[in-house]
C-alpha cells in the first residue's frame, strides 16, 4: 500500500512539474518572440531614419550642386568681362602709345 501511495504522490508531483515546465517553456518562448519582434521594430525604425537622412543628404547635395553651377556661371561671366576689359585696355594702351609716338618726332 505504501508503494501505491508513493506512486500516486509521485505522479501528482510529476504533473505539477510538467505543468510548470510547460508554463516555463511558454513564457520563455514568448520572451524570445517578443525580443525578436522588438528587434524587428527597432530595425524598421532605423531604416526609416536612414532613409530620411539619405533624402536630406541628397537634397543638400542637389542644392550644393546648384550653387556650384551658379558660381561657375558667374565666374565664366566675370572671366569673359575681364577678358573684354583686358582687350579694351590693351587697345587703349596701343592707341595711347600711337598718340605719344606721333607727337614725339
Amino acid at each position: 500500500m505504501d508503494r501505491c501511495v508513493l506512486e500516486y504522490i509521485a505522479r501528482r508531483w510529476w504533473r505539477r512539474v510538467e505543468v510548470w515546465m510547460i508554463a516555463l517553456l511558454l513564457v520563455t518562448g514568448g520572451g524570445f518572440c517578443g525580443y525578436q519582434l522588438a528587434q524587428w521594430a527597432l530595425a524598421k525604425s532605423y531604416l526609416e531614419q536612414v532613409a530620411t537622412v539619405r533624402q536630406a543628404y541628397d537634397e543638400a547635395a542637389r542644392q550644393r550642386d546648384q550653387r556650384l553651377d551658379e558660381l561657375i556661371r558667374r565666374t565664366d561671366s566675370a572671366a569673359a568681362k575681364a577678358s573684354k576689359a583686358a582687350t579694351t585696355a590693351t587697345q587703349a594702351a596701343d592707341k595711347a602709345d600711337e598718340a605719344l609716338n606721333r607727337v614725339s618726332p
